[in-house]
């Protein structure tokens, strides 16, 4: 039996119950506190302590996971390298290269491990068309269409006063809800080279978008399209169109639905984990199985200490992709 990882959880809101719940179901992994204003953050049958502070912790513990509102990442990202502990943050990283670099040097500082959350480059078929791709295996790509068509309603809004706001969101459903799969698209194609695009407010009071596009230009020669959305009724699952001069294929909540390549079959793992927190009217997490997966190679990453799939750099370019799509507006 390897080492128990000891975790503490930063935040307490819809997030973290899915790491309690998840931690649960590993072997290595132990959550020891949380840290929260609420006092009421865990509801298992055996308490956790729960602290107002990271400073205050007198118990051992190994590593944070931050769960806090998008910009408030860097805040405890920083204090726990401070303390020597590795730190998994939620996507996104954060909202601002600014912050994002003073994570990443507080973490190389301090030698500490700095993973994120973006859990669908473990879902599924995605990582086998990443394969697919990086042997081009599939042929030349040159478009590809990314769709992110969500429904929030106004209680989702309504229900934390930084929802919807750029000073702490960052954004709206490019920053939130879109940004697994711009992740997503980071990993299979890079960062394009320039990019321009359209938002706009259309069902939802805030300062944020609720609807947009990008269209996206990369040295390769690919043009592709990002459509992301809070205000598409009933909401949709999330859809990636990749076209080559083999063929086509097409990902629907990370399971490969059409499929037609020359020379190659369908290698669809038809994982019946293929929608799991499909987020179209939600935000709620039905299936942990990805963040187990995300929890067992940060786990790993500290033991080994090989990165995690999911870095701080790397996830520093999604990050840089949507602020890019917000600072380029027609």
């Amino acid at each position: 039996m390897n080492e128990i990882i000891r975790f503490i959880i930063v935040g307490s809101g819809n997030v973290a119950k899915v790491y309690l719940e998840v931690i649960d179901k590993i072997e290595d992994a132990e959550v020891v506190g949380v840290v929260s204003q609420k006092t009421d953050s865990s509801k298992k049958e055996k308490p956790l302590p729960v602290f107002q502070t990271l400073e205050e912790i007198k118990l051992d513990f190994d590593a944070v996971i931050v769960c806090t509102p998008n910009g408030l990442h860097h805040m405890s990202t920083i204090e726990a390298a401070a303390m020597g502990k590795h730190v998994l943050c939620e996507k996104p990283i954060d909202i601002s290269v600014a912050s994002i670099d003073k994570m990443i040097v507080a973490c190389k500082e301090n030698k500490v491990k700095l993973g994120v959350a973006y859990q669908r480059r473990f879902s599924s078929d995605n990582p086998i068309v990443k394969k697919l791709i990086d042997e081009n295996k599939i042929g030349r790509i040159f478009s590809v269409d990314l769709a992110i068509k969500n429904y929030r309603d106004e209680d989702y809004y309504n229900s934390a006063e930084y929802r919807g706001t750029y000073e702490i969101d960052g954004g709206g459903p490019f920053m939130q809800q879109a940004s697994h799969y711009i992740d997503l698209y980071y990993w299979f194609f890079g960062k394009p080279s320039k990019l321009v695009s359209q938002l706009g407010t259309f069902v939802h009071n805030i300062e944020v978008e609720d609807h947009g596009a990008a269209i996206c230009c990369h040295d390769s020669g690919m043009i592709s399209t990002i459509t992301a959305s809070t205000a598409t009724k009933p909401g949709f699952p999330a859809k990636m169109e990749i076209y080559t001069d083999k063929g086509y294929l097409i990902l629907e909540n990370d399971v490969i639905t059409h499929w037609c390549i020359e020379g190659l079959k369908n290698p669809s793992s038809v994982d019946t984990n293929g929608n799991s927190h499909a987020g179209s009217s939600s935000h709620l997490v039905n299936d942990t199985l990805n963040h187990e997966m995300v929890i067992n190679d940060f786990i790993d990453s500290i033991s080994t200490g090989k990165d995690p799939l999911v870095t701080g750099e790397s996830a520093k370019n999604t990050t840089k992709i949507i602020l890019d799509i917000y600072q380029n507006q027609f």
